[in-house]
């Protein structure tokens, strides 16, 4: 048993500096799973926000191109009109 005391102090030493780096590794790799974590929550917010925008910005594509065609209809039925009226 005496033979092994003085083994008992570096390997308390060594256990003690190893449960330390574990610590600290462990605490590093919390918090950058918190750091991509609030990343990832504000991409899509940000990515919800443009959706929203796109969905607007093709409505208004939609509608235009019908009022374009309505217009187009007018001029025709117009032009129509005017030159004898066909309808």
């Amino acid at each position: 048993m005496e033979e092994l005391l003085p083994l008992l102090s570096p390997l308390v030493s060594a256990l003690v500096a190893v449960f330390g780096a574990y610590q600290a590794v462990k605490r590093t790799a919390d918090e950058r799973e918190r750091k991509y974590a609030d990343s990832i929550a504000r991409l899509e917010t940000k990515m919800d926000v443009l959706s929203e925008r796109v969905e607007k910005h093709n409505n208004l594509i939609e509608r235009m191109t019908k009022a374009e065609t309505e217009i187009d209809n007018l001029y025709h039925r117009y032009d129509d009109l005017k030159n004898g009226g066909a309808e």
